[in-house]
């Protein structure tokens, strides 16, 4: 695999300066690669082959593999997490994956600089995105720090609240009034799926209010009492980044950044329609500044 990329690599670095109609040729398309008694494989028909199978993937993969590069430093924490993993691979594997690097014409130091390193690097990518955007994704998502407590009677709740404003921990009104809550503050977004919607709503709302609130949750049989901890995210930002990191728009938000701002052009229509179909996120040349 990782030769027929290459392959593919070079091929589609030779087209990009002689497109026809946006689709890009090879100058010596006609030239044999094999030839099997009358019949010859070219270049051309090879390359067609390829590129509908893997270009789109292949242009993605490597251009990211590129972006890491500049954008992420390797660090002697890469260095050694590539080589535990790669020494468990053999542990796990042993000859199987031996054979495996032998085939794709590899060695153990290529494997760890050209896959393990980069991959790496690669999922650094979206912190790095909300390290440089952090203020407007805390505002667009709305993270904040706030404690809940659930319980299943008002009865409880009401009680419960009795015991904080008097001064009793979160975990210990929780504890004393049958709940399950731990009581423990936690960092929240619009996207927090573990809170009830109206909880949500009111945690994610504009508000200023550190006050403990009762809300009746939206199935009609619990209620929750809420307490906005902190709503500045540069208080606990390692907590809020890793909130947004496990935000789906986050992740794909931080791809469109990158290859944009790496200028990210296809120039061949088979790739172009290939990466427009199944990678739509780093389709970025037709996006205005």
């Amino acid at each position: 695999m990782k030769k027929r990329n290459l392959l593919l690599s070079g091929l589609l670095a030779l087209t990009l300066a002689g497109c026809t109609d946006a689709t890009a040729e090879l100058s010596d398309a006609k030239t044999a690669l094999v030839t099997i008694g009358n019949t010859s494989i070219t270049k051309g028909q090879v390359y067609s082959l390829m590129n509908s199978a893997s270009g789109a993937a292949t242009a993605v993969n490597n251009a990211n593999k590129v972006i890491a590069s500049q954008e992420i430093e390797v660090t002697d924490d890469m260095k050694t997490t590539a080589q535990n993993t790669l020494n468990s691979y053999k542990s796990l594997y042993g000859d199987t994956f031996t054979t495996y690097l032998t085939n794709q014409g590899m060695s153990e130091e290529d494997y760890i600089n050209d896959y393990l390193i980069p991959s790496q690097q690669a999922e650094k990518l979206v912190n790095k995105y909300i390290e440089e955007n952090f203020d407007s994704l805390c505002s667009t998502y709305h993270v904040v720090k706030a404690t809940v407590l659930e319980f299943s009677s008002q009865d409880d709740a009401n009680a419960a609240l009795t015991d904080l404003n008097n001064g009793t921990s979160a975990s210990e009104a929780a504890k004393n009034h049958n709940s399950s809550s731990t009581g423990t503050s936690t960092v929240y977004t619009v996207e927090s799926t573990n809170l009830n919607s109206s909880v949500r709503t009111l945690i994610t709302g504009d508000t200023t209010d550190k006050n403990w609130v009762l809300v009746a949750e939206d199935d009609g049989s619990t209620y929750a009492l809420v307490k906005i901890d902190d709503n500045d995210a540069n208080n606990f930002k390692d907590e809020a980044t890793t909130a947004l990191a496990s935000i789906n728009n986050v992740s794909t938000g931080a791809t469109t950044y990158f290859f944009k701002k790496y200028n990210f052009v296809i120039y061949d229509k088979t790739v172009y329609d290939g990466v427009a179909a199944n990678y739509p996120d780093n389709l970025v040349q037709n996006i205005e500044d």
